[in-house]
């Protein structure tokens, strides 16, 4: 896992060939004309989800993981609780469904800090909790980089 800001992205583009783009694409968004659905950047390995919804508690957020592809979690607007989650404080729940590239998981985890402008990148297999309000629900746009490793 890593967080930072994206002042600091370009630290970070050794780690795939296509990691500049999806910073490049993080920073371009604004609130205003954001998408609201799946922008593919690199056919087959790269895309943007945008998420326009409400934070939830965090019984109801789901704790997963990814077995191919790395996330890049980025609020646009609003803001949320993140969490990681330990591989020996889990249970599977779900088991991994490859079509989705997700494993469900339940247990127990850390919350971390994410600044503003900030972003949370999770590595495959890494297990992570997002979108967890602070105290009530509240509408947040948020983008969330699928960027498969194995391509």
């Amino acid at each position: 896992m890593i967080i930072d800001t994206l002042d600091n992205a370009s630290r970070y583009y050794m780690l795939h060939p296509s990691l500049e783009q999806a910073f490049d694409f993080l920073e371009e968004i604004e609130a205003t004309d954001f998408p609201q659905e799946k922008t593919v950047l690199v056919e087959d390995h790269l895309y943007v989800n945008g998420i326009v919804g409400e934070t939830k508690s965090m019984e109801d957020s789901i704790w997963e993981s990814h077995d191919h592809n790395m996330d890049i979690h980025f609020m646009v607007e609003g803001e949320e609780r993140v969490f990681y989650g330990e591989e020996d404080k889990m249970q599977i729940v779900k088991p991994y469904n490859n079509e989705k590239d997700v494993t469900i998981f339940e247990g127990e985890g850390t919350e971390h800090f994410v600044p503003k402008n900030g972003f949370v990148l999770f590595f495959p297999g890494e297990i992570h909790k997002s979108m967890v309000h602070l105290g009530s629900p509240k509408k947040v746009k948020k983008a969330v980089v699928k960027l498969r490793m194995d391509w």
